[in-house]
């Protein structure tokens, strides 16, 4: 009898706990291919605080049945949850993959941090798909409350750059004349993401209304031209990179002094031995918003990186395509975690 109660008490816990509850799930589930069986794997995020509230990200991830720990190609995210603090689903999303023998076609992950303004705090979801074609490695999703609830805020749309002055927060305005620079800034907040070029990560601002939950360009970089009116330039931005450099004895890349590649334009070309002391100072290009379903991407065409070899104001200047980049410790490659 008494065994009874403490099953029958046991039951009562165990209807009592929210659906969003971290576990790990070691039921095997067959793949399309009979001899590859995949494992359920969930992972918690957070919890992260916003308005006084508990959110937490529930990641349930697929892997391959006896694959080596930290196997290449070996676990890929299938869903995501969003949970507030009792358990209720606000969000989901499903990620489909695809095996090829005993691996993923491509591996999908996932990470959260708390987006903090000056004036309210939301949730950055990033999403990192490895391998990718370029300008798909990133993906972004801003969170926060929409009408007293937590939802998913609206993507950065494309805002006419004539317009730029009246719309733009940090944009940058510079005569064609060399006059001085004058910045245009607003009251909403920015915020700055690490954003991965297919080389190496760049700090790009995003500005959130946090009023009417919608995102929008941080920074546009605009100058007068030889007609009427302003057409856009790339923004300078910081760098944050890992330098892999080539074991050859001896590199070479053209060095430009000004970001653009025009006729007449004196090219250095740079000899960059094993070892130099190469310094990224910054990257130049106009960040591009992409909306892709409910999540958002940034492409950087037609990007610059600014270097300086071995100190050597000689070899100061501005860089750009696979083969500069690459001789200075830079190639094409996945995003580095």
């Amino acid at each position: 009898m008494r065994t009874a109660k403490v099953l029958a008490g046991m039951v009562a816990i165990v209807a009592m706990l929210p659906p969003c509850r971290a576990q790990q799930s070691n039921r095997a589930e067959l793949s399309t291919k009979p001899a590859v069986t995949l494992e359920s794997m969930e992972q918690r995020l957070g919890p992260f605080t916003i308005a006084g509230q508990s959110f937490t990200l529930m990641l349930q991830n697929k892997r391959v049945a006896g694959a080596p720990s930290g196997g290449t190609l070996a676990q890929t995210l299938a869903k995501l949850e969003i949970c507030d603090q009792s358990g209720a689903v606000l969000y989901h999303k499903t990620f489909p993959y695809q095996l090829e023998d005993s691996r993923f076609h491509e591996i999908v992950t996932a990470s959260a941090r708390l987006l903090a303004g000056d004036n309210l705090t939301g949730l950055l979801v990033t999403y990192t798909h490895q391998p990718a074609l370029p300008g798909t490695e990133q993906s972004w999703q801003v969170f926060g409350f929409r009408n007293g609830k937590m939802a998913l805020f609206e993507q950065p749309g494309a805002e006419p750059a004539t317009n730029a002055p009246a719309q733009f927060t940090g944009v940058l305005m510079r005569a064609q004349n060399g006059g001085a620079p004058m910045i245009v800034r607003g009251q909403l907040d920015i915020v700055q993401l690490r954003a991965w070029t297919g080389n190496f990560y760049v700090i790009v601002p995003l500005r959130v209304d946090w009023r009417s939950g919608k995102l929008l360009v941080g920074e546009r970089c605009l100058e007068s031209g030889g007609g009427p009116g302003l057409h856009e330039i790339g923004c300078d931005m910081r760098v944050e990179a890992e330098r892999v450099p080539s074991n050859a004895e001896f590199n070479f890349a053209r060095i430009f002094p000004t970001p653009e590649e025009q006729a007449g334009i004196s090219v250095q070309h740079a000899v960059i031995a094993k070892g130099a002391d190469v310094q990224l100072l910054k990257a130049r290009s106009i960040a591009t918003w992409v909306q892709d379903g409910d999540v958002m991407r940034l492409q950087f065409p037609d990007l610059w990186l600014k270097v300086i070899i071995d100190n050597n104001t000689d070899n100061e200047g501005w860089i750009h395509g696979e083969q500069d980049l690459a001789a200075v410790g830079l190639p094409t490659r996945s995003p580095v975690q």
